[in-house]
């Protein structure tokens, strides 16, 4: 079993470091007797300074037996850049449904596009047991498909649930999408619209209706003050 820096190059334990989530960069110093002095490391806000000291004794001590003084261990944090998505907002380009009555079986297809892009689309299909009753959740279920196939977003989201109901003399949908963030703690999209005639194209509105406003988020968020209105510019598509 080793007992000092001897036995292991520094090169491989900075590079364990390194796989460690949220860890960006760090430097190991030893003393004159090949032993750990100092862990210097720099990381994101994703995960608080504890955890991350803690994810550093563990995986020395499991990959080596090594075991250094969380006092030698040093975190400094810096924030992220806002994430953005190459992406506008998503709008629908077709959407349609099959179903075998005899067999209880559906297929719906959905495929949306950025809006201003139309040369990129993101194809997504439903499979299953069919009740006409459920017309929505397939159609909606389609639509995230279609949404997971989008890699910029980094995270798949989940149908969590849908509903319809009466809204000032209107039907409206109504849909909760959830996907873990970095940190790894669920979070909920919330979006609705009225149904207008299209039928199931109400169910994928709302889905988009969700991840749009999640798109505008990003996009407030990298804007820069104006002089005109001594504020953020506002996105009002979402």
């Amino acid at each position: 079993m080793p007992g000092d820096m001897e036995q292991i190059p520094v090169t491989d334990i900075e590079a364990l470091i390194r796989r460690i989530p949220t860890v960006i960069r760090c430097h190991v110093t030893v003393n004159d007797w090949g032993g750990v002095e100092e862990i210097h490391v720099l990381s994101t806000v994703a995960r608080g300074p504890k955890q991350v000291v803690r994810d550093i004794e563990s995986a020395l001590l499991a990959q080596w037996n090594l075991r250094v003084d969380h006092k030698r261990i040093s975190v400094a944090q810096i924030l992220e850049d806002q994430p953005t998505y190459p992406l506008g907002r998503l709008v629908v380009v077709e959407f349609h449904m099959n179903w075998d009555t005899l067999q209880q079986l559906g297929h719906a297809s959905v495929v949306l596009q950025p809006a201003d892009d139309a040369t990129t689309t993101y194809h997504g299909e439903w499979h299953g047991r069919y009740v006409p009753s459920q017309y929505h959740h397939v159609m909606a279920w389609a639509a995230v498909e279609a949404i997971n196939q989008i890699a910029e977003f980094g995270e798949r989201f989940v149908l969590s649930e849908l509903r319809t109901f009466p809204l000032g003399g209107r039907s409206v949908v109504a849909v909760a999408l959830s996907y873990l963030n970095p940190r790894r703690r669920e979070e909920i999209l919330v979006g609705a619209v009225q149904e207008r005639g299209d039928g199931q194209g109400a169910a994928i509105r709302a889905v988009l209706d969700a991840v749009n406003r999640k798109l505008g988020r990003v996009r407030r968020a990298k804007t820069t003050p104006t002089e005109e209105n001594g504020g953020d510019v506002i996105d009002a598509e979402i």
